[in-house]
């Protein structure tokens, strides 16, 4: 849907904070999303090696709900899911490593100011 027609969230950009869930993980980082061209840009994994990745977004009641998974034959496949509400963002990212190790964070965050 979001490569064919855009959708309410293209063409948008977060500011974030990412957690990894769990009593024992305190601490977060910074990381921005960008919407753009039918393409989800996690500026961190970019940096990393992953490419922009194509989304889903499906639009609600409440906001917008959106996916997409990163993925690279190197590596282990990341998938973003979660829910755009006005100038809020919020979701999870789950991590899954060649070896079959899962992690899970959860983010939040605001539309990118300018």
């Amino acid at each position: 849907y979001a490569a064919i027609f855009g959708g309410a969230i293209d063409g948008t950009a977060w500011d974030i904070k990412v957690k990894q869930d769990g009593l024992f993980h305190w601490g977060s980082k910074r990381e921005t999303l960008v919407f753009h061209g039918g393409k989800l840009v996690v500026a961190g994994a970019v940096s990393r090696g992953y490419a922009p990745t194509l989304y889903e977004a499906r639009d609600t009641e409440s906001g917008t709900d959106f996916a997409a998974v990163l993925d690279d034959p190197g590596r282990g496949a990341v998938e973003w899911s979660g829910r755009v509400e006005g100038e809020r963002i919020a979701g999870v990212v789950i991590v899954r490593t060649r070896d079959g190790l899962v992690m899970r964070y959860a983010f939040s965050g605001e539309r990118k100011a300018g």
